[in-house]
Order: structure tokens, then sequence, then C-alpha cells
């Protein structure tokens, strides 16, 4: 079990430089990190020696099992309205919370009903602060989502054949994840085929699959709150040109990144070091996203791996490495692996081959690995 208490002392120590009474957090991640509720549309209250939980009756025994705050709320009214009642309670004066995750419908309705407090949005939340460097326990989910994710692939993969339609691969490949014990998908699997592959985050379609297709999939699991996202090309027969030069310029791409993914590296610096690689071969204005992302509780969470992101990498934080290239009504490859940094660079946390046609081997009947 996560040591929650810990988590929460780490959050009190760091709502102590920016000088809170209490801290308000909304976004439900955030609540399952620090006190283990699993449910949504909730709210945590943090001060310097309490923690109280703010559900509502559909989730109150849900909270009551598997919380770990002090207190466990059943609103009545609007949440804003019950921070307001527990700041009074608490004598708290000076309020924070993540900008990101508050609307400004909220923000007013707690002014209104705590013109006491001193509001202090914080543009970097506190809480996604402690989430960017995974515990061991943490990293064990993301390896068993991983492994899921992986196995679902190569159990369907000589299934994926001409005639096939996008959606249908990618249902499949979300009904995989669940038998092999996901909660679910991770985010929305995305199955582009041919040109539409040039769509970064395409929505699977009823286009049927053609002998000479080449696939984009980005699929990840979910389990017990925590993510993994991958993605590779499958390809029906032979690699189509110019999908073969491009996958090679990816995957050249990927292993500059990989090179830099050392503790005390900027993320700013490691984009810069694959996105080089497919500039050098012509195609800087067809790779517009950041290279890679943090996934934990979130598929997409801190650290950005991008250009301008000034955050050292260290021990601990999970990323994910994805360069690509979009040519519009032409094609498009995307290769994405995930890696844990260490003490001393960084371990791969996939192992699914990366070219095509070792891929679609692996993916032969009886060779899902479903560990």
């Amino acid at each position: 079990m996560p040591d929650y208490a810990r988590r929460l002392d780490e959050l009190r120590r760091l709502m102590a430089p920016e000088s809170l009474d209490a801290y308000w957090l909304l976004e439900a991640a955030n609540l399952r990190y620090l006190c283990g509720f699993s449910g949504e549309d909730s709210a945590l209250l943090v001060t310097s020696d309490h923690a109280a939980l703010i559900t509502d009756s559909r989730y109150v025994e849900e909270a009551e099992r598997e919380n770990c705050a002090d207190e466990v709320i059943n609103r009545r009214g609007p949440i804003p309205e019950t921070v307001a009642e527990l700041c009074k309670r608490h004598h708290v004066r000076r309020l924070g919370m993540s900008a990101a995750n508050l609307s400004h419908a909220s923000y007013e309705a707690l002014r209104e009903a705590a013109p006491f407090l001193a509001p202090v949005a914080l543009k970097t939340g506190i809480a996604e602060q402690l989430r960017r460097c995974k515990d061991p326990e943490e990293v064990q989910a993301i390896r068993r989502c991983v492994q899921i994710a992986q196995s679902a692939l190569l159990r369907i993969g000589d299934e994926i054949q001409p005639g096939r339609s996008e959606r249908w691969v990618a249902a499949r490949l979300e009904y995989e994840m669940r038998t092999l014990g996901a909660d679910g998908a991770a985010f929305e699997t995305i199955c582009a085929a041919d040109q539409r592959a040039s769509m970064p985050h395409a929505q699977s379609t009823d286009a049927e699959l053609r002998p000479d297709s080449h696939i984009l999939i980005d699929w990840g699991a979910r389990r017990a709150g925590y993510c993994s996202d991958l993605t590779r090309i499958l390809c029906m027969d032979r690699i189509p040109h110019p999908v073969d030069d491009l996958i090679e310029i990816v995957l050249s791409a990927q292993a500059a990144v990989f090179e830099k993914l050392k503790p005390g590296n900027r993320c700013s610096e490691v984009d810069a070091a694959g996105r080089a690689v497919i500039a050098e071969a012509g195609y800087a204005d067809r790779f517009g996203h950041g290279i890679g992302h943090g996934v934990g509780l979130s598929v997409h969470e801190a650290p950005r791996i991008g250009p301008g992101s000034d955050t050292a990498l260290a021990p601990g934080m999970v990323v994910t490495v994805e360069p690509g290239i979009y040519i519009p009504g032409e094609a498009g490859v995307r290769i994405e692996d995930m890696a844990l940094i260490t003490m001393d660079g960084y371990e791969r946390l996939t192992s699914l081959p990366r070219i095509a046609a070792e891929l679609q081997a692996a993916a032969a009947p009886g060779t899902a690995n479903t560990n």
C-alpha cells in the first residue's frame, strides 16, 4: 500500500514556501495519489494537520473503504461552499490551488462563499511536482500496464488483416487489454491507416485496411489508476515507400533521445537531440509536438519533454520517447517507447520490436507474452 502519510507530509513541505494554510485539490489523479481515493467529482483539502476528502453520496462508501484522509465529507451543496466551511473551521486564510485544475466559475464561487480567504492560484501545482518522480510501487504498477498493452497487441497481431477497419482494430485491442487485467484503455486508442496516419491524434474510423496499408497504432492500458502509452507502425505486407525511410529516420531520432536520457539533463536538450535528427533529414516542418512526456496516474503529466521545457530529468521519472514525421495526405510515422530514468541513465520499459517486420513476426500465433 502506498505511504499516503508520507505523500501528504511532502505536500505540506512544499506548501510552506508559499506560506499556505491549506491546499485545495480537485484533479482525480491528485486525490488518488495523496489519499487513495479512486472516485470522481470530488476534492481534497489539506491543512497543516488535517486532510478532508469532499465527495457526495455516489462515492461515500467507496471513499470510506479506500481513502486515507482524516475525514470524509458527504457534501450537500457545491464543492466551493464545502471548502469555504472547512477553511472557516480550520482558520485558513491563505488557500493554495492549481490554476490548471480550477475553473473560473469555481474560483468565483469560492470567493463569494469565503470572502475572508486569500486564494493563491499556483501556475505549477504542488501535487503535480510530487508526482513527477515515481516510487518503486508506482514503477511496478506502470510496468504491469506496459506488459498488458504489449501482450494485447501481440495477441491480435495475426488478426490485423486487409478488410478490417481501423475501428475494429482499436476495439479489438481495447478488449484484449481488459481480458489481460486492464481496467480499460489509458486513452482512446488510435488506429490510423495510410494517409490518415499523418494526423498525430487521428480518430479511428470505418476505413478498411488494404493489402499495402501501413497503420499507426497508439494505445495504452490503465490499471489501478496507472497508465502506459505506446505507438507502433504495422504494415500489411512489405513496408511501402516512403514509410520505410521515415521509420529509419524516426528510429535514429529515438536513439539520439535515449542517449540524452540521464539525470540532470534538461528536457529541452533531450527534445533538441531527437528534433535535430529529423531536421537534418529534411522534415523539420513535419514534426510539431514534443518528443515525450511523463506518464503515471495521468497518461500525459510532468515532465514535458519539448522545446522550452527547463525541467531537469531526475531518477524515478517515467517518460515517453515518441518522435514522429507526418506528411499530410501521404503517410505518418511515430514510434513511442517508455523509459524509467535511473541514477545513471535510463531503463527502457517497453520491449516490443520497433521495426515493423520484426513486430509482425513477434505477433505470429502462439508468440504473445501474457506475463
